[in-house]
């Protein structure tokens, strides 16, 4: 079994090896008073990872994190012995880091940048190691609560007083140098107290624009740049259109899917259509009998629920969520399938909000409400393009 050269008493500062060694009941009873802030990063880091098969994860004293991953197995290496506690059973602590077992992952959280002796040089064997297509997630501290924090660790004793000074400017940097792209950042947890009822309105509250700035937690996921991307353009594409009440649009399908590719995959969810709109459907399939049609009936509940339904259905590696309206062409949908294959990119969020709108097209209220809502959520028009192993 090749080994990384990553050994512990090389990778971490003195000054973090010491204090964690030292300080461990000081440390553990920290934890355990801030336990709700550690499942909330869990549960963030979630959403990021999308039940990830294996997970790596690099921690200094916070290894609790890896109690409320979903993952199959989740390695972890920890900075001393006190603190590798078996919290479940697909946890597997480890004093070696191999080629193997980070090759086998795919996700690697790094939770531990700013007690690290050489992060660039950790970073860089990490990304030659790992997969193409594995996320790197890495967890930083905001600038305004890194200088905080230094004037509280003063009085409290949680944490090494000397550690790595890590702004997002020297991160982004560090990044670039290691062959790394951005292709997500996020911050949270801007109240690190419980306070029933008004933590958890004031950390999602801080989610948005301007206010994230004043989060304590910066969640960076990264990829590798350079990837060979040829072997995603044998990914299987399926189209989930959600249809209500659509039997005009329907028969305009019939010319769009007869010039697109054969192999494509099509799954219609009539969603409880007072008109035509099943029988519409059930003549398309007729007529385009070599193509892959397929209908499914919608829980009647909404659209979203109406495209899970469809996407448990679908076969595809790639997703396209369609409007039956077919207000996006065919041909952007190419141009989108293109970037998609080509980049880093695992989804991409289409808008027609950057072109010129039509006069009397969407009331001006609604746009401004849209243009601040879309700063955060990137509301998408009629189409969503995104890998389907995501979702699992």
């Amino acid at each position: 079994m090749k080994i990384l050269e990553l050994p512990i008493n090389n990778y971490y500062l003195k000054s973090s090896i010491t204090f964690f060694r030292e300080k461990f009941k000081k440390r553990f009873d920290f934890i355990r008073k801030k336990k709700f802030l550690f499942i909330e990063i869990s549960n963030f880091l979630n959403n990021c990872i999308n039940n990830s098969k294996n997970t790596y994860i690099f921690c200094a004293g916070n290894s609790i994190i890896a109690k409320n991953i979903l993952s199959n197995k989740i390695y972890v290496q920890e900075i001393d012995e006190k603190y590798k506690i078996k919290h479940n059973d697909n946890i597997f602590y480890r004093d070696e880091v191999s080629h193997e077992e980070i090759a086998s992952c795919d996700t690697i959280i790094i939770a531990d940048i700013e007690h690290q002796a050489n992060p660039t040089s950790n970073l860089i064997k990490l990304s030659q190691m790992a997969n193409d297509d594995t996320k790197i997630i890495v967890l930083s501290k905001n600038m305004i609560w890194m200088m905080l924090i230094k004037i509280l660790k003063f009085f409290f004793d949680f944490s090494p007083l000397k550690n790595n000074f890590l702004p997002s400017s020297y991160l982004n940097n560090l990044f670039t140098t290691c062959n790394l792209e951005v292709i997500r950042n996020e911050k949270i947890i801007a109240l690190p107290v419980k306070v029933p009822m008004l933590t958890n309105f004031v950390n999602k509250l801080f989610r948005l624009p301007l206010l994230n700035l004043f989060c304590l937690k910066n969640i960076t996921v990264l990829k590798k740049v350079n990837q060979d991307f040829k072997k995603k353009n044998n990914l299987g594409v399926s189209f989930i259109v959600p249809c209500k009440n659509e039997e005009d649009n329907i028969r305009l399908f019939e010319k769009e899917i007869s010039l697109s590719n054969r192999n494509y995959e099509y799954l219609f969810g009539n969603d409880n259509s007072t008109d035509d709109t099943s029988n519409e459907i059930d003549k398309l399939k007729k007529k385009l009998n070599e193509n892959k049609l397929i209908k499914y009936d919608g829980p009647g509940i909404c659209k979203s629920e109406n495209v899970y339904k469809g996407i448990e259905n679908a076969s595809g590696d790639i997703i396209v969520v369609y409007d039956a309206d077919l207000t996006v062409s065919f041909e952007d949908i190419e141009f989108s399938l293109d970037i998609l294959k080509s980049t880093n990119a695992d989804f991409i969020n289409c808008t027609r909000m950057i072109y010129p709108q039509k006069d009397g097209a969407m009331k001006f209220f609604n746009f401004i409400i849209i243009c601040t809502l879309s700063i955060k959520i990137n509301r998408n028009y009629g189409l969503s393009v995104f890998c389907n192993f995501l979702l699992y």
